[in-house]
């Protein structure tokens, strides 16, 4: 008799159980709605010289004093499934709060921090070497390479089409800059862009005045925080990032800072992107090895002052055969692209910028 109670009870609970987590699932969202920015991007890269491939979606909610940032990427190569999966996470930024939310989605947990980002861990003071042992460690500035020369060329082709509902036309941009090292050897990078524009209509420019308004409100809650203004952003952040992290261990920062510098010729391009395309290649040997140096480095990974296209590609792949280094080193160093599937402004509940309900807190308050 017992058992069949404990049986019946147990089955009672399972269903108030559900019932209730069906409820949670319908709980209409009752908070109030406000005009607000959306953005929906959606990215694909081939990865760095075909290692590492991934794709995602990026959607932004923006309003003069509350931004949110969704982002799922996955790896889409053999290997990069397996060491990436699938990323989703969210960031929240509330002005009016002066707080920041990081979600984990996964997870379903949150960090909770001050707008200028929470306080880590007090560092220890890094120990002493000798002299001889800091004399053995190859230097990161041992060979360093400077702008030589740089165009940077825009052309209208006169193609139109029409992309997730927005009329576009297409421009072409090739961003060419030659770096020189002391002896003089020479390396030429070679970014082509393929850019397709649309005229910014009510609806776009209602948009970005939105989040134009929230960059100028972040940048005076943070003072250090520069805004581009309505400058027409030719390569996308994500790619200029990238782009900048493996070349800019090259370069003095002066030529780094310069380095995506287009100039006067980004007034040719009118409109606002919708599709990016871009490629970007490097031929030369600037920085090389000598052939003694290559033949005692030849079972181990460069180090960073070797030339340029070995410590791109060697990063990715540390012992391929010639055979197949050759087949890489054929191959654009790194290709993006990035599409607009939306951006409008429409009501959106206020518990877009907060945690959800049923996230739990995973840093001290």
């Amino acid at each position: 008799m017992f058992r069949s109670l404990g049986s019946a009870v147990a089955l009672v609970s399972l269903v108030a159980g559900c019932s209730t987590m069906e409820k949670l699932r319908e709980e209409p969202d009752t908070t109030p709605t406000n005009a607000t920015a959306l953005m929906e991007t959606h990215l694909v890269s081939d990865g760095i010289k075909g290692f590492f491939p991934f794709e995602g979606t990026t959607k932004t909610f923006t309003r003069a004093d509350q931004h949110r940032d969704d982002s799922v990427i996955k790896g889409t190569g053999t290997v990069t499934r397996f060491l990436i999966g699938t990323n989703n996470n969210s960031r929240i930024e509330r002005l009016d709060k002066k707080l920041v939310y990081t979600l984990d989605v996964k997870e379903k947990t949150y960090t909770e921090c001050p707008l200028k980002g929470c306080r880590g861990p007090a560092e220890k003071p890094a120990r002493k070497e000798p002299e001889e042992k800091k004399a053995e460690k190859p230097s990161e500035s041992d060979c360093k390479v400077k702008i030589a020369a740089a165009t940077f060329t825009v052309k209208q082709t006169g193609q139109k089409k029409s992309i997730n509902s927005f009329d576009t036309e297409q421009y072409q941009a090739a961003w060419i800059v030659t770096m020189q090292d002391p002896t003089a050897r020479k390396t030429v990078s070679t970014l082509n862009v393929d850019l397709w524009t649309t005229p910014l209509t009510p609806q776009l420019k209602e948009a970005l005045a939105v989040e134009q308004a929230y960059a100028k409100n972040l940048a005076n809650a943070l003072v250090s925080v520069a805004t581009n203004g309505q400058k027409t952003q030719i390569v996308p952040a994500e790619a200029a990032k990238l782009i900048n992290a493996y070349i800019g261990r090259l370069l003095t920062p002066a030529d780094r800072a310069a380095f995506l510098k287009a100039g006067k010729e980004l007034e040719k391009i009118k409109g606002y992107p919708i599709l990016t395309q871009l490629a970007w290649n490097l031929k030369g040997d600037a920085c090389a090895a000598s052939e003694s140096d290559k033949s005692a480095d030849k079972s181990s990974t460069p180090s960073s002052s070797g030339d340029i296209l070995s410590s791109i590609a060697d990063y990715f792949a540390k012992k391929k055969t010639d055979e197949t280094m050759k087949d890489i080193g054929d191959k654009p160093i790194f290709s993006f692209s990035s599409e607009v599937k939306s951006h409008k402004v429409e009501p959106v509940h206020d518990s877009m910028f907060s945690p959800p309900k049923n996230y739990v807190q995973s840093n001290a308050k």
